[in-house]
């Protein structure tokens, strides 16, 4: 009972009525900063009690919820030769494109059993590249296109994966979607000023979105073999720093790729989401 009448108090609709129920009885120009300031204040605690939990939610979410998904998709695809709930279910290369959380958003999923991006067997000179299905997928009209048809280069769309500290989900996914404008305006410019080239620089950074990246240009047009983003990525850190890891990979207007880098760090309690780079609904790509 006592934490019902709480939320009711701290109900912002609740004061407000109370507030125009009882205007009359107050001077007006006496109470009314304090009323406004009374407003105001719940309004602040009620944003701050949906922001907790909307995250409590989601880290409430079953972390094997996506591996589930994904072997409905699988057994569909067998049996009925429907992809459902996934979008599309590639067997013979094992994995499945997912729809993500927000407007524009994919997931490119393994349908092997693979934690995140840790996993060694992913960053070897001859694991299967993730990444090299997710451009495709992600450039192919039937995707990204169709919901943004504003999207036409490959400058304007992104993928990314998380850390490990950072993801709600213990099966490797790859985010695919539109990159933010001022990220990809940001790369266009730190390239010509030689801030980029073509190796990771540990003691140089890009500051994109509030967080350092280590920055890679590829000029060649596949992500494949030696190419793949994991086995770049760890032969500039080492396997056992990986799970620390965030990647990014964007379109670069004169063809090719940046791969970007940025890591965790227990210490200030960043947790590298290189996901935030997306524009998962393709506002700033116009």
């Amino acid at each position: 009972m006592k934490s019902n009448f709480l939320l009711k108090l701290l109900d912002s609709k609740y004061l407000m009525n109370s507030f125009l129920i009882n205007l009359g009885k107050f001077n007006i120009r006496k109470y009314r900063s304090k009323y406004l300031f009374i407003v105001f204040l719940t309004c602040f605690i009620e944003l701050s009690l949906t922001t907790t939990s909307n995250s409590q939610m989601t880290e409430n979410v079953p972390r094997d919820l996506l591996w589930n998904k994904v072997q409905k998709c699988i057994t569909n695809q067998r049996e009925i030769h429907k992809p459902d709930p996934c979008v599309y279910v590639d067997i013979n290369n094992k994995y499945v494109v997912a729809n993500g959380s927000k407007p524009v958003d994919y997931l490119l999923v393994p349908t092997d059993k693979i934690s995140g991006i840790e996993a060694p067997q992913i960053s070897q000179s001859n694991s299967r590249n993730y990444w090299q299905y997710a451009w495709k997928k992600a450039t192919d009209k039937d995707y990204i296109r169709s919901k943004a048809p504003q999207v036409k280069y490959p400058e304007q769309i992104g993928l990314a994966i998380n850390s490990k500290q950072a993801r709600h989900q213990d099966q490797l996914h790859i985010h695919m979607s539109c990159i933010k404008k001022v990220v990809s305006d940001e790369l266009d410019k730190s390239e010509k000023t030689r801030e980029i080239t073509d190796r990771f620089q540990s003691q140089k950074y890009v500051n994109l979105e509030g967080n350092n990246y280590s920055i890679r240009l590829l000029k060649n047009d596949s992500l494949s073999d030696s190419n793949n983003p994991f086995l770049l990525v760890k032969e500039f850190v080492g396997q056992t720093k990986m799970e620390e890891q965030s990647i990014a990979v964007v379109g670069r207007k004169q063809g090719g790729f940046y791969i970007l880098n940025t890591q965790s760090d227990t210490q200030s309690g960043y947790k590298a989401v290189a996901e935030k780079l997306l524009d998962e609904d393709c506002s700033t790509q116009k």
